[in-house]
């Protein structure tokens, strides 16, 4: 009954080309560099906590589910499980201009984080499926893990949203061509977003373990009845 959880959902970065360069340079033709960099549009910052989807299904028995499963003691069974994936999603765009004499480059970033999980399923063996008895107890349990990824989504979006206003900010970034101002926020935004994924990793681990207790492997046998083995 664990959430088998292959936790880094591959993460995709964005970047668009300063494709507003040209448009803002031609704006204000007459003003200095500085004061032109000045003017660009305020940065942005935004993460977001994206809820996907949730299915059931009955299809798999004792034996597949238990090859999804990680490793288990012999005495424990899994008759359900809960696939997922937990990641990232972000994008970086820049509000840019380049001198034209060379040489120097700004931006403002507008960078956008979507924390979700993958669509996530939950399995039932199909052994358990219309038991009275066994089947809600299995899905009460393998929702209390959907609920996990889905409280720790919406928790962490705001506070990775305020390490990375903290890190990005909404000053000018100056750089001798744009290619080394986008080079410099991407490194800086995947180094940060590398880390936030190790320490999701662990927090997540440590909240499923809280599901899976001794007592809640234990559950159907002492509610339903004795199984052939102590329940997973």
């Amino acid at each position: 009954m664990n959430p088998a959880l292959p936790l880094v959902l591959a993460a995709a970065m964005l970047l668009a080309g300063c494709d507003r360069v040209a448009a803002l340079a031609s704006a204000t033709p007459f003003a200095s560099f500085e004061s032109r960099c000045a003017s660009l549009p305020p940065g942005r910052l935004d993460v977001v906590h994206v809820p996907k989807p949730v299915t059931e299904d009955f299809s798999l028995a004792n034996a597949d589910l238990e090859r999804f499963a990680e490793p288990a003691a012999a005495h424990h069974r899994t008759v359900g499980l809960t696939r997922a994936q937990f990641g990232y999603r972000s994008t970086l765009e820049l509000d840019g201009l380049e001198d034209p004499r060379g040489g120097r480059s700004c931006a403002r970033p507008r960078v956008r984080v979507e924390v979700a999980s993958s669509e996530m399923t939950v399995y039932v063996a199909r052994e358990y499926r219309g038991d009275p008895c066994r089947e809600p107890l299995i899905l009460e349990h393998e929702h209390r893990h959907v609920a996990v990824f889905e409280r720790y989504g919406e928790e962490v979006a705001p506070l990775l949203a305020r390490d990375l206003d903290a890190l990005v900010g909404g000053g000018v970034r100056y750089a001798p061509t744009m290619t080394e101002v986008q080079d410099s926020m991407r490194a800086e935004l995947t180094t940060h977003l590398e880390a936030f994924m190790t320490r999701a990793r662990d927090d997540l681990a440590l909240r499923h373990a809280a599901v899976d207790t001794d007592r809640e492997y234990e559950m159907l046998a002492r509610t339903c009845g004795a199984t052939p083995d102590l329940v997973r």
